[in-house]
Formats: structure tokens, sequence, C-alpha cells
């Protein structure tokens, strides 16, 4: 697991509004960091061990999925 360390602060100059509306601006920064770092993502492959089976499955998978995307361009 790769290690993600990351901060979210307010701008001084541009908070405008509530502190309310601040904080929930910050949350939604947040959030948008916190999903693109793909931990949620790691942990839910991580709940259960992947047979051969499933990675060759998911394998062919994925180039259908890349084939079907480059006969679309």
């Amino acid at each position: 697991m790769k290690k993600c360390n990351f901060s979210v602060k307010l701008n001084p100059k541009k908070a405008k509004g509530s502190i309310a509306d601040q904080n929930a601006k910050l949350i939604k920064i947040f959030n948008r960091k916190f999903k693109k770092s793909g931990i949620v993502k790691e942990l839910r492959n991580k709940r259960f061990p992947i047979t051969r089976g499933m990675k060759r499955r998911k394998k062919i998978a994925t180039g259908k999925r890349r084939a079907q995307k480059n006969k679309l361009k």
C-alpha cells in the first residue's frame, strides 16, 4: 500500500461566506483528493485474495474494453 499524506487548507484571501460554507468547501476538496488517491479502491481490492482465474478474467475484460475503446476512435 502506498503512503498518502495530504492536507487541505483554505486560502484566507479567497475565504468567502460563513465558517460553515468554508468547512463544506474544505470537506469537498478533501473528499476529491481522498478518492483520487485510490485508498478506498486499494482496500476494496485487498478484502479477499485474487485467484489465477480471476486475474485471467480481469485481463480478458480489460483487453475487450481497450479494443472497444480503440474501435470507437
